[in-house]
């Protein structure tokens, strides 16, 4: 590789060092001279035992030397041939060497500019088919490029026209300036920026919104030369987004105002409900006198209770309400819950006995005081039981426990081998005004609000509410607080109903 361009260098002929050879072989050269010697002596000695009568001796020797003399010049040229020969096919077989790596060099070459032939040609096709629209603007607003997605968008027929009609895209298409300064300052700052909601003005002058990303294009100097990025449209997705928003915001009105219209019907119907239930109370009682019919006495037994009953309906409505509505207000104290436990379960053991359901209590020694509006907490114990007891046959048993977790929150649960719930209709039990559908469910009454009040009170201490049933195996019915409403200072309790 050429360490100043990158390009790779054509292969060279190597310089091979030529070895130096002797004009004449001395192989060959000194028996041609003894040859010679040898002839001129007996020339020179005996010059008529080798030459004819009547020549000079001395003519044979001038002789002698020229044939040596045109045989060492043979010679001489035959070795030049030979040397030229050799070199001639040492050079051969170099340029095969050169011609070989050239035509790799060729091939490699060949084979780069196919791959970037096909990497140009999948951008292009990713550019002219994308569906979001791409663009390059040079620093004066003027366009480079733009993808046939952008000139749909801004319903222009052609890049050439788009490069005609606009001079500053900066300036036509933005629909408010100070978003086109923000977006350019948080270019120049950040580099690039992603997905910003901008209005955009069309060519007929619509209004249109989309998400906008971009970066800056520098040279080599580091100098800012282009912008490049991409435009979504978002104006239906938008539209949606608003359309939701109205939404949401009419169903909070409607359900802010149901709760207020609740919350105020059940304060005018407990003046009156409470009327009910003291007169009846007094009838039931006999506190003005004996009743000549003891018929009129469980009648007034029956008005109390039905009182009381549609007084609870009422209550839990209000408190529902005041949840939905974000009135409800949590009066804060420490809470003894081993007491808390105890005089829940008091309220609903008169109810037990009359179904022969058994009472328990399952808790640790020690358990530490929690921070909570005890009313509250007791309307939960209160609800869970209540539904405990309800659901459970005679013979059953019933459970109410609390206990430490492991992250420090503080659990009370309820637990019955009751008739259970099937699993897909535990999301059912815990909505307002939903009851699971059963035989034994609308024998018991209710109107389902008992554990969706649970859920709203549980979570209006940053706790949770949860169930777990079988269906004719029981349920449980989980309470946790977080921990910080869990105090350190632990309080012992007594185990037992009767000992507290």
């Amino acid at each position: 590789m050429d360490g100043t361009t990158g390009a790779e260098r054509p292969p060279h002929r190597r310089e091979r060092p030529r070895a130096s050879t002797p004009v004449l072989s001395p192989w060959l050269a000194l028996p041609l001279a003894l040859a010679g010697v040898a002839a001129l002596a007996v020339a020179l000695v005996r010059p008529e035992a080798v030459l004819p009568a009547g020549i000079d001796p001395w003519q044979p020797a001038a002789l002698a030397c020229a044939g040596i003399a045109m045989l060492l010049l043979l010679a001489v040229i035959g070795q030049a041939i030979r040397q030229h020969r050799a070199d001639a096919l040492r050079e051969l077989g170099e340029l095969q060497e050169i011609n070989v790596a050239l035509v790799a060099q060729v091939a490699r070459q060949q084979t780069a500019l196919d791959r970037l032939g096909q990497s140009e040609r999948k951008y292009r096709e990713i550019y002219e088919t994308a569906m979001e629209g791409m663009f390059t603007i040079d620093v004066t607003g003027r366009f480079l490029s733009a993808n046939p997605a952008l000139l749909t968008m801004l319903r222009y027929g052609s890049l050439e026209q788009l490069q005609a009609e606009v001079a500053d895209a900066t300036v036509s298409f933005y629909a408010d300036q100070d978003n086109r300064q923000a977006i350019t300052q948080a270019l120049l700052t950040q580099e690039e920026v992603g997905s910003v909601p901008v209005e955009l003005r069309r060519r007929d002058g619509d209004r249109f919104w989309v998400a906008i990303s971009a970066r800056i294009i520098r040279n080599a100097e580091g100098r800012a030369i282009a912008f490049q990025g991409s435009v979504r449209d978002i104006t239906q997705w938008r539209r949606d987004r608003l359309a939701l928003e109205q939404a949401l915001d009419a169903a909070e009105m409607a359900n802010r105002a149901k709760s207020e219209f609740l919350a105020n019907m059940t304060h005018e119907l407990r003046t009156p409900l409470n009327a009910v239930i003291g007169f009846s109370e007094i009838i039931a009682t006999e506190a003005m006198g004996p009743i000549a019919q003891p018929a009129y006495r469980e009648y007034a037994h029956d008005i109390h209770d039905s009182g009381q009953m549609l007084l609870t309906l009422i209550n839990d409505i209000l408190d529902l309400s005041k949840i939905q509505a974000g009135k409800k207000e949590l009066l804060e104290k420490l809470v003894d819950v081993p007491r808390l436990i105890r005089s829940s379960l008091r309220l609903v053991a008169e109810r037990a006995d009359k179904g022969g359901v058994l009472l328990e209590t399952e808790m640790e020694a020690e358990l530490p005081p929690v921070r909570a509006d005890e009313v509250a907490l007791k309307q939960i114990l209160n609800n869970l039981l209540t539904n405990a007891v309800k659901f459970t046959p005679q013979g059953g048993k019933v459970t109410c426990g609390a206990r430490l977790e492991p992250d420090g929150s503080l659990s009370l649960y309820v637990r019955d081998t009751g008739i259970g719930i099937r699993e897909e209709d535990l999301v059912t039990a815990m909505e307002p005004f939903r009851q699971v559908e059963g035989g034994h469910a609308r024998s018991a009454g209710g109107v389902g609000l008992g554990l969706p009040l649970v859920l709203a009170l549980a979570r209006l201490h940053d706790g949770d509410a949860r169930l777990e049933s079988r269906l004719d195996h029981g349920t449980v019915a989980t309470v946790t607080l977080p921990p910080t409403r869990v105090q350190s200072m632990p309080m012992a309790f007594l185990r037992t109903v009767a000992g507290g």
